[in-house]
């Protein structure tokens, strides 16, 4: 459910306002070779604006550089598989689908990479669902409505993955030692945003503070890893 409502109001996003044609078909393929919620809400900006290449690589590395640390752990789940399959399982990784993968509860004996694979395959399935249902009905609805009207009324839906992780965050919060992360996060952007501010302006920070502040919040967790490593010890 969670993948089908997020990938449905990212799809709704692009159809509405991507300002691209034939919307359902970017949709469907987007989703289809990308598994990621940030990256296809940000994809939105990235077709209408025209991204370079160049930079949409590095905000890619930045988002999805967690993922390399989640292969680490799943090399003994994914032994066995073949070359395709294992491609596969590397494409599909995402936060939620990893979470299952590592809690799998299966018998010992029972192989492992079996149920990874079926799980990446089902989610991915969802995700690609929910995106192009919900640029079919963007674009259904400005068949209908007025797009204006639609554009209104859908003011503020990529608030949505926003949300999500704010809700993930207060549920980590709740336990003492994920405190430590989201504060290095949060001071960290928020420096990036004020240094950024005073040199260039408030609206170009918050149009170009994300790599930087990435950026930053990676190399603090680094310094500060064998303590928060202590910490959770």
């Amino acid at each position: 459910m969670g993948y089908s409502t997020m990938g449905f109001a990212a799809g709704a996003l692009l159809a509405v306002h991507g300002g691209v044609s034939w919307p359902v078909l970017w949709g469907a393929v987007s989703s289809g070779l990308f598994i990621s919620g940030p990256l296809q809400y940000l994809f939105v900006d990235w077709v209408k604006t025209s991204l370079a290449i160049g930079s949409v690589f590095v905000v890619v590395l930045c988002v999805n550089f967690r993922y390399c640390l989640y292969g680490l752990s799943l090399l003994e789940r994914f032994k066995g598989a073949g070359a395709l399959a294992k491609f596969y399982l590397i494409m599909g990784i995402t936060d939620e689908t990893y979470a299952l993968q590592m809690n799998c509860r299966l018998p010992p004996g029972r192989p492992l990479r079996t149920y990874c694979l079926m799980l990446t395959a089902l989610d991915h399935l969802y995700w690609v669902l929910g995106v192009t249902a919900g640029a079919l009905a963007g674009s259904l609805a400005q068949s209908v409505v007025s797009p204006e009207k639609v554009q209104s009324a859908t003011a503020g839906i990529d608030f949505a993955m926003t949300a999500l992780f704010i809700v993930i965050l207060v549920d980590q919060c709740r336990e003492r030692v994920n405190r430590m992360p989201a504060i290095i996060g949060g001071a960290a952007a928020s420096a990036v945003f004020i240094a950024m501010a005073a040199v260039f302006g408030p609206a170009r920070a918050r149009a170009d503070m994300l790599i930087p502040a990435i950026v930053s919040i990676v190399a603090l967790l680094l310094v500060f890893r064998r303590r928060l490593e202590g910490s959770r010890g």
